[in-house]
């Protein structure tokens, strides 16, 4: 289980999460401020290394490479602005999932 803060990227994190987890072939938990990539098997192991490339990889692609760097620590890999530049967009609207019983 790996954890991604997203803290200086919120703005894209549910598009990241999205990237991300597609690319290194894990379950996604998104929450608060961070999201949670866990091996779709509990045998398989992600890569921190191949999580970090795949998060720079997109900031290369949306023109926001050279703005932000990731880094890890003992437990998160974290996106962290350079020059405190944060990005101005507007998040999707996340549909909350309900459940409705007896239909």
């Amino acid at each position: 289980m790996i954890v991604v803060d997203c803290k200086d990227v919120l703005p894209i994190q549910h598009e990241l999460l999205v990237h991300v987890a597609d690319h290194v072939e894990a379950i996604p938990v998104i929450k608060h401020n961070e999201f949670i990539l866990s091996p779709i098997e509990n045998e398989d192991k992600i890569e921190y290394e191949q999580v970090k490339k795949t998060i720079r990889e997109y900031l290369d692609s949306i023109g926001e490479g050279n703005n932000f760097t990731v880094i890890t620590d003992s437990k998160k890999v974290l996106i962290k602005s350079i020059n405190g530049k944060k990005i101005n967009r507007t998040s999707p609207t996340v549909r909350t999932m309900r459940t409705c019983c007896g239909l």
